[in-house]
């Protein structure tokens, strides 16, 4: 009896869906924290960056580690938001999953970016400064055109434009912060 209940609430998660308030209130407050937290890291990398010129010279071994650091965070908390969208389930609206759907694999992508920048940092040379900052230069504009793609993958989505997601949308504490 119990594997048939555990089963059958597998199952029941598995087609879990949502109401347009309850999926943009999810969305939204995932995407908040998420933007909060890439901001916040990312000022946080620069602080420590800065302390690491006071001293006169850059320890470039230092500099990469505080990089790698910063994305694996970047990685983590990316994957935290994607995993609150997937629990809160599809949207209950036409096209409903195709819209999560979406959301989810465009937050992928930029998971994976931060995920393989990671891994790129963990490589960048520390024998010079000259080599070191081409090879930053170029692992940030990696990364910047996977955000470009990543926006591609939101506009491709209008199609599935939804008026109860819109309303709610438009009422949602945290989606009007993120127009704002």
């Amino acid at each position: 009896m119990l594997l048939v209940l555990v089963l059958s609430s597998v199952a029941a998660g598995a087609t879990q869906t949502a109401t347009p308030k309850k999926w943009v209130s999810v969305f939204c407050g995932s995407v908040l924290v998420w933007e909060h937290s890439v901001k916040s890291d990312s000022a946080k990398l620069k602080n420590e960056i800065n302390s690491l010129k006071q001293g006169g010279t850059v320890s470039l071994p230092a500099a990469r580690s505080k990089l790698v650091g910063f994305l694996g965070r970047l990685v983590k908390t990316t994957n935290t938001m994607i995993g609150k969208v997937k629990a809160v389930g599809a949207p209950d609206v036409k096209n409903g999953s195709k819209i999560q759907k979406g959301v989810i694999d465009a937050f992928a992508q930029v998971a994976t970016a931060f995920k393989q920048g990671q891994a790129s940092a963990r490589a960048l040379p520390v024998s010079s400064k000259q080599a070191f900052s081409k090879a930053a230069l170029k692992l940030s504009q990696t990364i910047q055109a996977t955000a470009n793609r990543v926006s591609a993958a939101f506009n491709a989505l209008a199609k599935y434009s939804s008026k109860p997601l819109d309303d709610a949308a438009n009422h949602a504490k945290d989606c009007l912060k993120l127009n704002g």
